[in-house]
């Protein structure tokens, strides 16, 4: 198994790493480039039958963003399949999303706050934009929400909805998808509204399909939402906190959002204000308690992932240039740091193959 590392830096050696996954000791070894490319920020990995492939968006010029397809080799090289550039400021492809049956890739770009889909044919290869759209709108935040920023895409358990985060608007998006054409129309609800000046950044689903749960970057917070997948709509559950009450959230960002194979686990963090990783438990019924939290071993968790045997959780501490490794005890949830530390500039996002 291969750890694959995308990162926001640019320049000679700089790309997408790999090294091949120590599961037993939580250690990814012979850490290398794998792809050079500038700015090579989310990423997903996926099987299609043919082989293993990865995705990844990646900034060539200043006005140009390109999308590329990559099969993974048996030593853990990125054969390059296809790469499809289009026009985008940079923060582009900030999250992508394969769609239950991987012939649907879904994106969004922050500064722009674009969305598009891609079809992905059964050898990887990307097809050009099925759909292409701007958001619009603003926020009661006028730093940060003075336009739509497109921040989260993620498929309803169904892969009949795709959900899109827009932290300008303060509204989770929300879309029918035909994934046999790659197509999407909005849906009726169009939307969720969240709360003003959350600014809602991704959203994830329970395993359980009836529950989501959205990070909310401006107002640290997350909120969860009960799911109605046959009319596509969101109902708020409940707020929580991401921060104590002595923190200033002015100067704090909520992150990233995850849940454990089970369900019973869902992992946050905070950046800026506070430095830290947040785990909580979760109720049958979907709530929130906090359970533990450990302070960060650098700063900015721009992206976790929790390895496929649950064991560990892998860290991309993307303004230390460190990429961590904390030990995951798999009945409490509570994290540790393992000391495996690795020196990557600005990392951005973590994935396995």
């Amino acid at each position: 198994m291969w750890t694959y590392v995308g990162s926001t830096a640019s320049g000679k050696n700089e790309g997408i790493h790999v090294g091949r996954w120590n599961a037993d000791a939580g250690v990814i070894e012979g850490l290398r480039l794998a792809s050079a490319c500038t700015q090579p920020s989310f990423q997903v990995t996926a099987s299609l039958g043919s082989g293993m492939y990865l995705f990844s968006g990646h900034q060539p010029q200043e006005t140009r963003a390109a999308l590329s397809s990559f099969r993974i080799s048996a030593n853990g090289n990125l054969e390059t399949v296809s790469t499809i550039e289009v026009e985008d400021e940079p923060e582009s492809f900030v999250q992508i999303a394969l769609d239950g049956t991987h012939r649907v890739l879904v994106s969004v770009s922050y500064r722009s706050s674009k969305v598009r889909t891609f079809q992905v044919g059964s050898d990887g290869r990307l097809s050009q934009p099925v759909v292409e759209f701007t958001l619009h709108g603003s926020g009661p935040n006028t730093k940060r929400q003075e336009k739509s920023h497109s921040h989260g895409a993620v498929v309803s358990p169904d892969n009949n909805f795709v959900l899109i985060n827009d932290l300008g608007t303060d509204r989770i998006m929300i879309y029918r998808l035909d994934s046999a054409t790659g197509s999407m129309e909005p849906n009726d609800p169009a939307c969720y509204q969240a709360k003003p000046g959350s600014g809602p950044r991704h959203t994830v689903f329970h395993p359980n399909g009836t529950v989501a749960y959205a990070i909310n970057e401006l107002d640290s917070t997350i909120t969860t939402m009960a799911w109605d997948a046959e009319h596509g709509s969101l109902r708020t559950l409940d707020n929580t906190p991401t921060t104590a009450p002595d923190v200033d959230i002015a100067t704090n960002r909520a992150g990233e959002v995850a849940l454990d194979a089970s369900g019973r686990f869902l992992y946050a963090c905070n950046r800026g204000g506070v430095e830290e990783l947040l785990v909580y438990n979760v109720s049958p019924e979907g709530r929130l308690t906090l359970a533990s939290k450990i302070p960060l071993d650098g700063k900015e968790a721009r992206h976790f992932a929790i390895s496929p045997d649950g064991k560990w959780l892998v860290v991309a501490e993307q303004f230390s240039n460190i990429v961590s490794v904390y030990r995951r005890d798999q009945a409490s949830g509570a994290l540790e740091p393992s000391g495996s530390r690795y020196p990557i500039n600005n990392p951005s996002c973590i994935s396995f193959a």
